[in-house]
């Protein structure tokens, strides 16, 4: 079974894991891009919005520059 496919037949509330969003999904997504597949990323909730990852800049003078991503899940955490 497909990972979309199991996410999918178990619908969770959360998806989680250490680094999964600055890592572990900007990968999958890249990946299944590069591999052609078109209709992975719809892995949301709301099936008709497409999930992606952007790169965002955090600055604050406590902190510094801090670069990040941002990913939307649409109906999951």
């Amino acid at each position: 079974m497909a990972w979309k496919e199991f996410v999918r037949l178990v619908d969770p509330d959360v998806i989680t894991g250490y680094n999964i969003v600055t890592f572990d999904f900007p990968y999958i997504l890249q990946r299944a891009s590069n591999l052609g597949l078109a209709m992975f990323p719809y892995i949301g909730r709301i099936k008709e919005i497409k999930t992606s990852f952007k790169e965002t800049t955090f600055t604050s003078r406590v902190l510094g520059t801090r670069e990040t991503k941002e990913i939307n899940l649409e109906g999951r955490i």
